[in-house]
Protein backbone atom coordinates (compact mmCIF):
# COMPACT_ATOMS: atom_id res chain seq x y z
CA UNK A 1 0.00 0.00 0.00
CA UNK A 2 2.89 2.61 0.90
CA UNK A 3 4.36 1.79 -2.83
CA UNK A 4 0.95 3.00 -4.48
CA UNK A 5 0.85 6.44 -2.25
CA UNK A 6 4.88 6.62 -3.20
CA UNK A 7 4.28 5.91 -6.71
CA UNK A 8 1.44 8.71 -6.52
CA UNK A 9 3.35 11.30 -4.69
CA UNK A 10 5.89 10.84 -7.39
CA UNK A 11 3.83 11.04 -10.28
CA UNK A 12 1.80 14.05 -9.03
CA UNK A 13 5.57 15.89 -8.04
CA UNK A 14 6.26 15.28 -11.65
CA UNK A 15 3.08 16.78 -13.01
CA UNK A 16 3.24 19.79 -10.08
CA UNK A 17 6.66 20.61 -11.74
CA UNK A 18 5.48 20.54 -15.27
CA UNK A 19 2.61 22.71 -14.11
CA UNK A 20 5.32 25.25 -12.40
CA UNK A 21 7.36 25.51 -15.85
CA UNK A 22 4.06 25.97 -17.53
CA UNK A 23 3.53 28.65 -15.50
CA UNK A 24 7.12 30.06 -15.66
CA UNK A 25 6.75 30.02 -19.49
CA UNK A 26 3.54 32.10 -19.57
CA UNK A 27 4.54 34.45 -17.16
CA UNK A 28 3.67 37.32 -19.00
CA UNK A 29 -0.15 35.90 -19.84
CA UNK A 30 -0.68 34.89 -16.44
CA UNK A 31 0.90 37.55 -13.94
CA UNK A 32 1.29 40.65 -16.53
CA UNK A 33 -1.29 43.93 -16.62
CA UNK A 34 -4.54 43.42 -17.43
CA UNK A 35 -6.32 44.49 -20.51
CA UNK A 36 -9.83 44.79 -18.12
CA UNK A 37 -7.93 46.53 -15.19
CA UNK A 38 -5.74 49.20 -16.37
CA UNK A 39 -5.71 50.71 -12.65
CA UNK A 40 -4.23 47.72 -11.40
CA UNK A 41 -0.48 48.56 -9.50
CA UNK A 42 2.52 46.81 -9.90
CA UNK A 43 2.25 45.91 -5.77
CA UNK A 44 -1.66 44.28 -6.29
CA UNK A 45 0.24 42.25 -9.92
CA UNK A 46 3.45 41.13 -7.28
CA UNK A 47 1.40 40.18 -4.17
CA UNK A 48 -0.61 38.22 -6.74
CA UNK A 49 2.53 36.51 -7.85
CA UNK A 50 3.61 36.08 -4.35
CA UNK A 51 1.00 34.16 -3.43
CA UNK A 52 0.87 31.46 -6.14
CA UNK A 53 4.67 31.13 -5.85
CA UNK A 54 4.08 30.24 -2.06
CA UNK A 55 1.12 27.89 -2.62
CA UNK A 56 2.98 26.10 -5.53
CA UNK A 57 6.03 25.93 -3.09
CA UNK A 58 4.13 24.69 -0.60
CA UNK A 59 2.53 21.83 -2.01
CA UNK A 60 5.48 20.51 -3.22
CA UNK A 61 7.31 20.78 -0.09
CA UNK A 62 4.11 18.81 1.30
CA UNK A 63 4.63 16.12 -1.29
CA UNK A 64 8.26 15.87 -0.90
CA UNK A 65 8.38 15.57 2.72
CA UNK A 66 5.82 12.61 2.50
CA UNK A 67 7.72 10.75 -0.30
CA UNK A 68 10.76 10.72 1.59
CA UNK A 69 9.36 10.08 4.93
CA UNK A 70 11.16 6.87 6.74
CA UNK A 71 8.45 4.53 8.29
Amino acid sequence: MIYIVKITLALFLIAWSGFGIWMVLKYAFLFGPHHDDPAETPGARSFGVTHVVIVWVGFFLLAAYFLFKQE
